[in-house]
C-alpha cells in the first residue's frame, strides 16, 4: 500500500467570504436542564439572552480573564417541545481537557453524575482517531465528547498536514 501524497489546500474563488465559523445549534426539551448540565457538568458558561434560547462557550472570556478578547465558539441551545430528529454518536459536540487524567476524571465524575442529569449512555475512554476521549448522551439525544489532543494532533497541526491523496485513486 502506498502512503498518501499531501498537497496544499486549494485557493478558491468562493461567493462568501468567511472571517470565522462561530456557531452551531442543538435542540432540547428543557433549557434549564441543558443549562444545568452545560454549567455544572460540563464548566461552560452559558447565557440565556432570549426566552428558550441558551447561548454556550467556553469559560474565560470575560474582561480581565485569560482569553479576554480571543474569539470563540458559541453553541446555541433552543428549547422545543419534541426533539424531531434524535442524534447520532458521529454528530457530537466537542469539549477539549487539559490530559489524559483530565479526560478520566470527567468520565469518573460524569459516570457518577448520569442518573442526576438524566443522561443516557456513557462510553468507556479510549484512543480514537489520534484522541484520548469518551462520549455521552444527554436526555435530548445530543451526543457529546470530552477529549484530549497532544499538541501535534489539535486540529490546526491536522489541518497544516493538508490534503492526504491516495496515489493509487482515480
Amino acid at each position: 500500500m502506498n502512503a498518501p501524497v499531501m498537497t496544499q489546500a486549494k485557493p478558491t474563488t468562493s461567493h462568501v467570504k468567511p472571517t470565522a465559523l462561530i456557531s452551531g445549534t442543538f435542540v432540547t426539551r428543557d433549557l434549564e436542564r441543558a443549562r444545568r448540565m452545560c454549567e455544572s457538568l460540563l464548566g461552560l458558561e452559558c447565557v440565556e439572552p432570549e426566552k428558550g434560547v441558551l447561548l454556550i462557550r467556553e469559560r474565560g472570556h470575560k474582561p480581565g480573564e485569560k482569553l479576554a478578547g480571543e474569539p470563540y465558539w458559541v453553541l446555541e441551545a433552543r428549547e422545543v417541545a419534541e426533539v424531531a430528529v434524535p442524534q447520532e454518536m458521529l454528530n457530537h459536540w466537542g469539549v477539549f481537557v487539559s490530559s489524559q487524567a483530565a479526560v478520566d476524571e470527567a468520565f469518573e465524575k460524569i459516570s457518577a453524575q448520569q442518573k442526576e442529569f438524566g443522561l443516557g449512555r456513557v462510553q468507556k475512554p479510549r484512543f480514537r482517531h489520534g484522541s484520548y476521549a469518551f462520549y455521552f448522551v444527554d436526555g435530548d439525544s445530543n451526543w457529546w465528547e470530552i477529549e484530549y489532543r497532544t499538541p501535534e494532533l489539535i486540529y490546526t497541526s491536522l489541518r497544516a498536514k493538508g490534503d492526504q491523496v491516495d496515489p493509487q485513486a482515480p
